[in-house]
């Protein structure tokens, strides 16, 4: 679809949004599944000054209404198949102040209970911005999203397509074929995904050599995956970013990627960093205003570090840290240990209420086909590397990790 005829679709769109009760400034849930027609009604819904609710298709019945009831939602749009032909004839918008708002998204609940945030026209277009002066941009750039489009990770590619006059592959859901298809035949050569998605492309031997820039986010991604990656020709670049700071904060450069790894890179353009008591807070024109402190800065939650370069390292969460005997734990530290034996997959590591440790360290591994480790055989691969308090007491083995819709890895459903 060219963008002349996304817009005369979506001007249709959006006067058969008014004829349904639509108005500037309304909040509106629309369930995005991920097609050509929710892109549609994103630009539709911006022509009517309507403020989005991207909601995902696989929220629960009680997640779903608890979203409408908590945004005040005016009209409900569970099927936009529902939307009859009947179009109003009232003026649209043809522009819109940086600081109106565009959407209410979700957060990924990795943490805990989703709840929404604010997002503004300027946070987009300054989002856009960020990214584009670190990786660049090129006329012919296809950006593929294999993402939810009611996550932010999906969402930013869809505005930001816009805002660049670029071209957007869109797929409604993730499968190593529709990647492999994608670079091979439609000519993708920017990918954004998730770090079981790069898992599954690497155990699949997807040819990832073609994109000048593939950005892994969503949370720790092991060094293993991106030391492989990176020996098969991938430009695999880690990239950090929340609901709050509309999708990137840091990017590393493709350039710095063989020397840096295991880093997010440096804060883009549009993005400032500091580091206090350990936690990464972030400032600029990205992050939403309903999520700043009195000083304007956001507290991420996140643990990091800055090296000597300027380059940032996420080690964890704040609130994961596990207090075990006296001692600090990071889950983190100990994941990348797990997941160096060549036969776990993948690997999470929480603490569980103990008597005698308060918390003891509990491990949770996905095994390769073939393997046959035992729980004990895990325990002593981690006692060669940590120190005797951070070694798994416990193991668990599962066929597959919690995670929420973005792709990230879901703490509390874990624990």
């Amino acid at each position: 679809m060219t963008f002349a005829e996304l817009d005369q679709e979506a001007e249709h769109a959006a006067r058969r949004l008014v004829a349904d009760g639509v108005r500037r400034g309304a909040n509106v849930a629309v369930t995005m599944g991920g097609g050509l027609r929710q892109v549609i009604l994103i630009h539709a819904l911006m022509k009517t000054g309507a403020v989005l609710l991207p909601l995902s298709p696989k929220l629960s019945a009680e997640e779903r209404q608890a979203a409408i009831d908590n945004n005040k939602v005016s009209v409900d749009l569970d099927d936009p198949s529902r939307l009859t032909q009947t179009e109003a004839d009232m003026p649209l918008l043809g522009e819109h102040d940086m600081e109106d708002i565009h959407c209410r998204i979700l957060t990924s609940g990795s943490t805990g209970s989703a709840h929404t945030v604010g997002l503004t026209y300027g946070n987009h277009l300054f989002s856009a911005m960020g990214s584009a002066f670190n990786i660049g941009v090129n006329p012919e750039d296809r950006w593929l999203c294999a993402l939810p489009i009611s996550h932010i990770s999906g969402m930013s590619i869809v505005m930001r397509s816009v805002i660049y006059g670029t071209t957007m592959v869109l797929q409604d859901r993730f499968e190593t074929e529709g990647v492999r298809e994608a670079i091979e035949d439609q000519g993708v050569n920017v990918i954004s995904m998730v770090s079981t998605m790069l898992l599954r492309l690497l155990e699949e031997g997807v040819d990832l050599s073609a994109p000048r820039a593939i950005l892994v986010g969503g949370g720790p991604v092991p060094q293993g995956a991106l030391e492989e990656a990176l020996s098969r020709g991938a430009s695999v670049i880690q990239t950090y970013g929340l609901t709050e700071t509309c999708s990137q904060v840091t990017t590393l450069e493709v350039k710095e990627a063989r020397r840096k790894v295991g880093s997010v890179g440096r804060p883009l353009l549009t993005s400032h960093l500091r580091i206090q008591d350990g936690e990464i807070l972030v400032q600029g024109p990205t992050v939403s205003s309903e999520a700043l402190d009195v000083d304007g800065w956001l507290h991420t939650g996140d643990v990091g570090r800055i090296d000597e370069d300027g380059f940032l390292f996420v080690e964890g969460r704040t609130d994961e840290m596990i207090i075990t005997g006296g001692e600090n734990v990071s889950p983190g530290e100990v994941e990348d240990v797990l997941v160096r034996h060549p036969e776990i997959v993948e690997a999470a590591v929480v603490g569980r209420p103990d008597p005698e440790w308060q918390q003891a360290v509990t491990a949770v591994v996905v095994l390769s086909d073939e393997s046959s480790i035992s729980p004990e055989e895990v325990r002593e691969h981690c006692a060669l590397s940590l120190a005797g308090y951070k070694v798994p007491k416990r193991v668990e083995v599962v066929d597959e990790l919690p995670r929420t819709a973005s792709g990230k890895l879901h703490r509390s459903a874990l624990r």
